[in-house]
Parts: C-alpha cells; sequence; structure tokens
C-alpha cells in the first residue's frame, strides 16, 4: 500500500492535479497583467455625460463627508454655511446673473439662484410653477380658451414628455385647451435634399411671433422653451436672439398682468461649463443646468437661475417648509373641540408665505458635501476661463468631427458645411456595425496601446422632435463628448 501511494497511480494524478492548479494559476495571474495593461490610461470622451471630476471637488466632498462623520451632519451644514453660500455667488459669477437694486443695496444671488439635485428637476420645478401660476392669471383675468407651449426640435425627452402631459392634464382640468407646437429648424439644401439642421429657424419664429402661421394665434403662446446644446449632437441653438425676439414681443404686447405673455426657458445642461453663458445677455426668465456635464461636478447637483422679479410672481408647484414656512399654525374654533380644516385660509387656518425669490424652488433636505464639490467645480472653471474653455472644447469638437467624416462609412450626425457655432459633442455612426459594438471595443482598449475611451450611445428617442424631422428614426447615436483636459493626441 506505501509503495502504491509512493510510485503508483495515485501519485501520478496527484501530481497531474497540482500541475493543473499551477497552469490555472498563471493563466490568471496572465489574464490579470494583460487585463491591467489594457486598462492604463482611461481617455474620457464623455463628458455631456458625466464628466470626471478634478481633484478640487473630491476634497471638498470628501473634506465635508469627514466633517459629518466627525459632529454630524446638521452641525457640519452649521460649519460650513459660509462656504455653501459661496456656492451661490459662483453660479451667478458663472452664468452672469445679477441685478441693480434701485436702494443701492447689493445683490443677493439666493433671489435669482436655487440649487437642485439635477437640471431635470430645476426644470420641471419651474416650468410647472411657470405654467400653472399663468394659467390661474388667464382663468381669474382673460378667460383664455387655448394656450400654446413652444419648443425646439431639439428638445430633451424630459422636456417634451413634461409638456405634453401637462397640455393632457390640464386641458382636462382647466377648460383650457393646451397644445405642444415644435418650432421648425432651419434647412439646408444638399442636391436637390432639403436637410434639416436642428437649430431653430429665426425667420420660422419670427413669423409665429408675427401671427403669420396658421393656427397659432401668438396672443396664446404661454411658453417657449429653448435647449441650448442637446444631448444628441454639437449644433447651439441661437438663445440669445431668440430671448431678444421674446423680449420685443413681450414689450410690445404686455398686458396688465404681473407675467410676461411669454415665459422663455433655456436649458442649459449641456452648455454650462462649455460655453461661456450670459443669463442677461439671453434675456431668459429662468435657465436650468447640471453639476455632471462639463462643470465636472458631482453627479446629484444642479442649479437653477429664474429673474428675481419673475420668481417673486411665481407659487411652485411643488413645495415643503423650507420653501414655504408657516407663518400661523392652524388653532381651534372658539367653543369647539376640533380643529378646523388645514385648507382654510380665514382667521384659523394654517398659513405659510413662500420664501422671496429662487428660495422657494430649494427644498430642506440637500446633500451639502455635494453641493460643495459643485462650487469647487465652478470654481474650477472659472480659474481656467471660460472663454478658454469654449475655445478648446469647440476646437476639439471640430477636429474630430473632420477625421471622423473622411473615414469611409462614418457618418456624423447634423454636420454640414453651414455650421456657425459648433461645440464638442460628436455624434456618428458607422454603416454595417452596430454602436454598442463599437462602444464596447473602445472601451476594453481594442488597439491594445493601454487607452480605454470612454463614449455613450444616445438613442434617437433622447430628442425625438430632431430625430423625426431627419429621418433618423429608432437608429442610436455614438457620442463623443470633448472637454478642455482632453488633448489632440487622444
Amino acid at each position: 500500500t506505501i509503495q502504491d501511494s509512493l510510485f503508483g497511480p495515485a501519485l501520478l494524478m496527484r501530481r497531474l492535479f497540482l500541475y493543473l492548479c499551477l497552469l490555472v494559476a498563471l493563466l490568471c495571474h496572465v489574464d490579470s497583467m494583460c487585463a491591467a495593461k489594457i486598462c492604463t490610461r482611461h481617455v474620457h470622451f464623455n463628458n455631456a455625460g458625466a464628466s470626471p471630476s478634478p481633484p478640487q471637488v473630491l476634497d471638498a466632498t470628501i473634506e465635508h463627508m469627514r466633517l459629518e462623520s466627525e459632529v454630524g451632519a446638521y452641525r457640519a451644514a452649521e460649519l460650513a454655511s459660509d462656504k455653501v453660500e459661496r456656492v451661490y455667488t459662483s453660479v451667478a459669477q458663472l452664468i452672469g446673473a445679477g441685478y441693480s437694486n434701485i436702494d443701492g443695496s447689493g445683490y443677493n444671488p439666493r433671489d435669482e439662484i436655487a440649487l437642485t439635485e439635477s437640471a431635470t428637476v430645476s426644470w420641471t420645478r419651474v416650468f410647472y410653477s411657470m405654467l400653472e401660476t399663468k394659467e390661474r392669471e388667464l382663468i381669474s383675468r382673460y378667460h383664455q380658451k387655448e394656450m400654446i407651449i413652444l419648443v425646439s426640435e431639439a428638445e430633451y425627452a424630459a422636456n417634451c414628455v413634461a409638456a405634453v402631459k401637462f397640455a393632457r392634464d390640464h386641458t382636462q382640468l382647466s377648460g383650457i385647451k393646451w397644445r405642444v407646437v415644435g418650432i421648425p429648424s432651419s434647412v439646408i439644401t444638399k442636391g436637390t435634399t432639403r436637410i434639416s439642421t436642428g437649430i431653430v429657424d429665426l425667420d420660422s419664429l419670427q413669423s409665429i411671433l408675427d401671427g403669420k402661421v396658421d393656427d397659432i394665434n401668438p396672443a396664446s403662446i404661454a411658453m417657449i422653451c429653448i435647449t441650448h446644446i442637446p444631448t444628441n449632437c454639437h449644433i447651439v441653438n441661437p438663445v440669445e436672439e431668440i430671448g431678444n425676439m421674446i423680449h420685443d414681443f413681450n414689450t410690445k404686447e404686455q398686458t396688465n398682468g404681473a407675467l410676461p405673455n411669454i415665459f422663455y426657458l433655456v436649458d442649459a445642461c449641456q452648455s454650462v461649463g462649455q460655453l461661456v453663458i450670459n443669463v442677461k445677455e439671453m434675456k431668459c426668465h429662468a435657465a436650468a443646468a447640471t453639476g455632471r456635464k462639463f462643470l465636472r461636478g458631482p453627479r446629484g447637483t444642479g442649479f437653477l437661475y429664474v429673474q428675481k422679479d419673475i420668481a417673486n410672481a411665481l407659487q411652485p408647484s411643488h413645495i415643503d417648509h423650507a420653501a414655504a414656512p408657516v407663518v400661523r399654525v392652524m388653532t381651534q374654533q372658539p367653543n369647539q373641540g376640533v380643529c378646523v380644516g388645514l385648507e382654510e385660509e380665514k382667521e384659523y387656518g394654517l398659513l405659510h408665505s413662500y420664501q422671496p425669490g429662487a428660495a422657494r424652488f430649494e427644498f430642506w433636505e440637500a446633500n451639502i458635501a455635494a453641493r460643495l464639490g459643485l462650487g469647487a467645480a465652478i470654481d474650477v472653471s472659472l480659474a481656467i476661463g471660460m472663454d478658454k474653455i469654449e475655445n478648446l472644447c469647440s476646437t476639439y469638437g471640430e477636429m474630430l468631427r473632420k477625421r471622423l467624416a473622411a473615414i469611409d462609412r462614418v457618418n456624423v450626425y447634423h454636420y454640414n458645411d453651414h455650421d456657425q457655432h459648433m461645440c464638442g459633442i460628436v455624434t456618428f455612426w458607422c454603416n454595417g456595425i452596430e454602436p454598442s459594438t463599437i462602444k464596447e471595443k473602445l472601451q476594453n482598449g481594442c488597439q491594445g496601446d493601454g487607452c480605454c475611451f470612454h463614449l455613450s450611445i444616445v438613442p434617437a428617442t433622447s430628442t425625438p422632435l430632431d430625430s423625426s424631422r431627419t429621418g433618423l428614426g429608432m437608429k442610436q447615436l455614438l457620442r463623443a463628448s470633448l472637454s478642455y483636459f482632453n488633448t489632440e493626441d487622444e
């Protein structure tokens, strides 16, 4: 038995098993070395999705989280209150907000800036509030029978579905017929083919405002929504020219109401942090933006700009006790043992008062660490200079578009010789290859040089009006979005 165990088949099997284990371990080690070699360099071409944060953002965020772990979140918020206030100032500086008080007092950025969780949260809060406030005014004063929401063809799907839902719900509830209408994009001609540019056609918009378009009464336009830069391509809508047109219309047609005839709402989620932004030159009544894209801030951050006088005239559709503090608790009626209904507005009901300015669009609960990270991200951009950032983003974007367009079977979306102002977003597809396949190969370092390229896929449904206009159908696009920290070599 001893002899068999030492020299027989059992020993051979043990040795074979040992060799097999060693071989597996060796292969796993080689595989891990190869994987490490492949991912030695991450090239971030997804800045329109979620850009990597600079060290200053990590430091600001982690520092506050450590403070929370030491003293508790409430006390940490108190200690960081001055830092949080500076975030509002940084936002105002970034977007050119501000006003001149008649009494000579200084500008308070909280009058026009609200910090939120995202661009969508910002956009929807002010969108619903503007239209519901206008609806109440119309019902009480003008008995309007129809109202129209104009949107750009480059509008985000999130904005489109919100507008459509509002129109459907409030047509049933208010007795006013609400409609959502797309503003035509300009077109160019290539040979015998007319091609949409995706950019708002200013002549068409002016015709609408002048009452020259059938089935659209300009007096019925409640709001114009414009996406500055869409998610699906490089176009830049002329928001300043549009703002001037709306301002001229409101000045000429202004009624005795407290609100402008037409609200102007800009979605700037892809332009803030990429282009120089000035809300005063836009003449927009409100603008929404996010922190996670070109600003390079944390996810779950964003902000809302609302003109001070407009904000004070709005009743937000959603509030809490921070946006609208309680100023009188409900009380019992004399000689009665029960309380009156909270909704009573007379002597005994609960009363609240809206915060002044944009503060009425903020809720009490907030991620202070993320907000401080947002402030740090904005300060980084301001220190570099938005002029420089815009130039680099536009230069790299055009460089990549030209090189892609020269490759056989590659199609660059909305790319033509008539583009005037372009940004760092580049979208394209390749005939015969699924976008997901290209994305995966680039992400996994297909060139074998250690570079992993991070791009994203944009479904046609993300900009439904533009996709239907261009005949894109349900086709997906690959999106490379370039920021100032990218390089020509990348």
